[in-house]
């Protein structure tokens, strides 16, 4: 199976951090790592999952820093880091924002699996990778805390996260992390995420300009189909999954087809990327449930059927999975 790759600035993040808390150069803290300043400075490289780790807990130790992650973040601030955070920063919404940030998060790692949930008056942005990677807590804290900026950014409210979880243990000095998210911190948590009110979804994002978004959606679209690797295979897939839902229990055949493969080497594939077709539908599935829901037209039957559930106890029980709420809990 070929390791999952990441973009450059994954690497570029913690080496420059290092360097403005150590003070020393950036070239010799890269040579430490055995990564080029040319690939440092090619905004298309990607480098091993792997190799990215080893980057962040060796910047990490060099600094000496505990709260390395959240510093890294306070140091990126809010700035767009590409095209995709540029096209974010100018979603409509907070909803519209977070939703293309899902769509397009391939484009910064081939397993990254990360979800948004909506349970009662709750919402959970959780970071997530597929398959059983190496992980660091100080890019998950980045994660974390460069997600929260943003949100900050987007909707201006300084205090809006009502918890924030996260998988490592408490540490001995918990007062960067309080400082940097300013909410509840749970430690020992089954995800690293945020939990915010459902509400923030529908604030605009200040000083959007959704004319510049559409405008770059199209680029981002054909990135996400035209790099190659399992990632592209993936989003490619669940395209499909998405246009073939409700068309019998031939799906996985139906699927196969339209990508033009055979169906065993497309479970193959699914399996080399960490994931699997029960998964990629199961998932298709949540995202159009939740959307659809949001319709007044749409009967909870009539999404039932035109998700591919055989009767609608089957949909209710998945939604309960999903959200732990039935549909028609989840619509009220």
């Amino acid at each position: 199976m070929a390791e999952p790759r990441v973009c450059i600035q994954s690497v570029r993040v913690p080496l420059l951090a290092a360097a403005a808390r150590t003070g020393r150069p950036l070239a010799e803290l890269a040579q430490r790592v055995r990564i080029s300043l040319s690939a440092i400075g090619d905004a298309t490289a990607r480098v091993p999952h792997g190799a990215a780790i080893a980057v962040w807990e060796a910047m990490a130790s060099a600094s000496g820093d505990p709260a390395f992650g959240v510093f890294a973040a306070e140091l990126v601030g809010a700035a767009p880091f590409d095209i995709v955070d540029l096209a974010l920063a100018h979603t409509a919404d907070v909803g519209t924002m977070v939703r293309q940030f899902l769509r397009y998060q391939a484009l910064y790692h081939d397993a990254n699996d990360a979800r948004l949930e909506l349970r009662g008056e709750l919402a959970t942005l959780g970071h997530r990778l597929r398959g059983e990677l190496p992980r660091s807590r100080h890019l998950s804290q980045f994660l974390l805390a460069v997600w929260t900026t943003k949100l900050r950014r987007a909707t201006g409210r300084p205090e809006l996260l009502t918890e924030v979880r996260l998988r490592d243990a408490a540490p001995r000095d918990a007062t960067p992390l309080e400082r940097s998210f300013a909410a509840p911190l749970r430690f020992d948590a089954e995800e690293d995420a945020l939990v915010f009110p459902r509400g923030v979804l529908e604030l605009p994002v200040r000083g959007a300009d959704p004319g510049l978004a559409r405008t770059l959606l199209p680029q981002l679209e054909h990135e996400v189909r035209s790099r190659g690797g399992e990632g592209a295979f993936v989003a490619e897939l669940r395209a499909r999954v998405q246009a073939l839902l409700g068309g019998g229990d031939a799906l996985a055949e139906s699927v196969a087809r339209a990508l033009g493969t055979s169906e065993r080497t497309m479970q193959r594939r699914l399996r080399e990327a960490g994931t699997s077709f029960r998964d990629v539908v199961d998932e298709v599935r949540r995202e159009a449930a939740l959307a659809q829901l949001g319709r007044r037209d749409a009967t909870v039957t009539d999404i039932a059927f035109m998700l591919g559930f055989s009767d609608l106890s089957a949909f209710s029980r998945a939604f309960r999975r999903w959200t732990g709420a039935s549909p028609s809990e989840y619509r009220r």
